[in-house]
């Protein structure tokens, strides 16, 4: 439960109020009510003796009685009087009796005794007694020193409740600004604050103190900087640098735009943007500071969910240019030896007789061929025609460097090409190459292989002629007993290359002879998988520059794609995307773009495995 500011105050006055009494009595400065008392009962016992003298003096004991009776009977204070002559005996006695022993041992504050004489002798004396203060509350309230405290506490706690209401509705701002000006900071949108020098709130509308999860009343004079802010930066949060409102009250200046977050247990904090300007008096001094608060926590609950959907979409990216390589790497190669398929073979070598041809380079190209292939296979088992082949692909590999190219042409055929070789350094590299398969060694088995080497400046017209003379050359190498090199300018002009004595080179586009068992067919063909990455790869792009027009663009590109390849779901997801782009919706566009490239992963991975296998 929390206390009002006025009561605390008014609590704290009448404290420091009785404090001073207190130490005033202590310091004897406050009069002695009890030494009052008892001066007062003097003068009036001695009123009494003297009466009594009177009376005795006169012999009139009757009414001697009479008077001490109406004393004690009117004046509650006194309890019983005795009048008694000097060796003790009681003469007259008004009141209740009263022991002699006792009254000797009772408190010197509840009896009062006066010697009476007679003729300048004793006669006796005159004993009054008062009843004895018992402890206890109800005693303790009678006495004058506690019913004092208490009613200058009552009084000052009164009359400061009544000074300080009307004193601080001038001094609290929420009172001083007028009903309709409060109501109408309290519609705003956004929170209000007014801060003193102190960093203290002054005032607080409901906008600000609802976001707080509080009331104006319970912020108002509470530090600011005791609520847990942190201020966020575009990537992170920083928690010890100094807030807005400390600024202006350092540097007196106006700041805008500073995004404060509060520490909580959830996993989006409550946020708000924060524009903070300097109070000032008509001086030019600092008064305090007016800050204004945005919720903008929903928004930045959007932000963060964006910034999870663009982190995954980068890391899909990056997968796909992955396997984009691994499929690139895969449609350019043979599966079994890793050397140039065909298809790529053709491509390069299209490109290096053109620049052969416009530059007047050389170019050499070599055709091997390897030695009764076929009685391997027939007498040790495809398997080992299969390494075999591997082990020489993997040599010719590791010699045959950039900017030469290497192609399994055939079943058991490869092809080399030679950029910057005339047909003697043809022939001297074939010979090495020739040197090389022939110390392989395989278990059980010894393998050799014919060569065929010629070269652009030996006449050939095309690319496809070059070739046509390497395989006539490798024919020549094979009647001349095989293990050799054959140069297209030693071959004979008449030698007849109709008997089927060298392998004949496959059909163009066609695929090496497999050795072994089919395998599955992939769902998606690998140019289709690479030509999907890649359009993925765009779409990553795209969504970077916020390019909606080429968005829609290459979404339909995918949509075709997917439709060509009977992929139902990536054409649909593709026509989905195309329709997010066409109206602009960043968050379904992205959404959109990462469930395509999910899809395209799977199939790209699929068309990789089966590959591999």
């Amino acid at each position: 439960m929390r206390v009002s500011v006025t009561f605390r105050i008014v609590a704290g006055l009448v404290i420091l109020t009785l404090s001073t009494m207190l130490i005033a009595c202590s310091l004897n400065l406050a009069p002695n009510l009890s030494r009052l008392q008892m001066e007062d009962r003097a003068r009036y016992c001695e009123a009494l003796a003297v009466s009594s003298s009177l009376f005795l003096t006169q012999g009139n004991s009757e009414a001697l009685q009479d008077y001490l009776e109406a004393v004690v009977q009117h004046n509650p204070d006194i309890s019983s009087a005795v009048l008694r002559k000097q060796d003790g005996e009681v003469f007259l006695h008004a009141g209740p009796t009263v022991n002699l022993a006792d009254a000797d041992l009772a408190s010197k504050f509840n009896q009062v005794r006066i010697e009476l004489r007679e003729q300048n002798l004793a006669w006796g004396q005159l004993e009054i007694y008062y009843p004895e203060k018992q402890a206890g509350l109800l005693s303790l309230w009678h006495r004058p020193m506690t019913r004092y405290i208490v009613f200058v506490i009552g009084c000052c706690f009164l009359l400061f409740v009544l000074f300080l209401r009307k004193t601080l509705q001038s001094l609290n701002p929420s009172r001083v600004i007028p009903g309709r000006v409060q109501e109408a900071l309290d519609t705003l949108a956004g929170g209000l604050l007014i801060l003193d020098t102190k960093e203290q709130i002054v005032l607080a509308n409901k906008t600000i103190a609802r976001a707080l999860r509080t009331t104006p009343e319970q912020l108002q004079g509470q530090p600011v900087g005791k609520l847990p802010w942190m201020i966020q930066s575009e990537t992170e949060v920083e928690s010890e640098s100094v807030l807005p409102w400390t600024q202006v009250l350092t540097d007196g200046a106006t700041h805008k735009g500073i995004t404060l977050s509060l520490e909580s247990n959830t996993t989006v904090a409550d946020c708000f943007v924060v524009s903070c300007a300097p109070v000032l008096d008509d001086e030019g001094r600092s008064r305090g500071v007016l800050v204004s608060f945005e919720d903008v926590t929903e928004l930045e609950k959007k932000k963060s969910e964006l910034r999870e959907m663009l982190q995954a979409l980068h890391e899909s990216r990056e997968e796909i240019q992955q396997k984009n390589q691994e499929l690139e790497y895969l449609a350019t190669r043979d599966p079994l030896t890793s050397c140039l398929n065909r298809r790529s073979f053709y491509e390069q070598m299209e490109t290096l007789w053109a620049e052969a041809q416009e530059q007047g380079t050389p170019l050499g190209c070599v055709l091997l061929d390897i030695d009764h292939f076929k009685s391997i296979n027939d007498n040790h088992g495809h398997s080992t025609g299969d390494l075999v082949l591997k082990g020489i692909g993997a040599t010719l590999m590791e010699l045959v460097t950039a900017p030469g190219v290497l192609c399994r042409y055939g079943g058991e055929e490869f092809c080399i090409l030679l950029p910057g070789h005339d047909i003697d350094q043809t022939a001297q590299v074939a010979e090495e190459y020739r040197r090389a398969v022939e110390r392989l060694e395989f278990e059980d088995l010894k393998v050799t292989s014919s060569f065929g080497a010629t070269a652009v400046s030996l006449g050939a017209e095309n690319a496809q002629d070059l070739l046509d003379e390497a395989d006539k050359c490798l024919y020549a190498a094979k009647r001349g007993g095989r293990n050799q090199v054959s140069r297209w300018d030693l071959v004979p002009r008449d030698m007849d290359f109709s008997e089927p004595v060298a392998r004949e080179p496959a059909p163009v586009g066609q695929t090496p002879d497999s050795q072994g068992p089919a395998v599955q067919e992939p769902a998606i063909s690998s140019e289709a998988a690479l030509r999907l990455g890649q359009t993925m790869d765009g779409l990553g792009q795209m969504i970077d520059r916020q390019d909606f027009d080429g968005l829609a663009k290459l979404a339909d590109e995918i949509h075709t794609l997917a439709a060509a390849q009977n992929l139902p779901e990536v054409a649909a997801a593709a026509d989905q995307l195309r329709d997010a782009a066409t109206t602009m919706d960043v968050v379904e566009a992205i959404y959109l773009t990462n469930r395509l490239m999910e899809q395209c992963q799977e199939y790209q991975s699929q068309l990789i495995e089966t590959v591999a296998d």
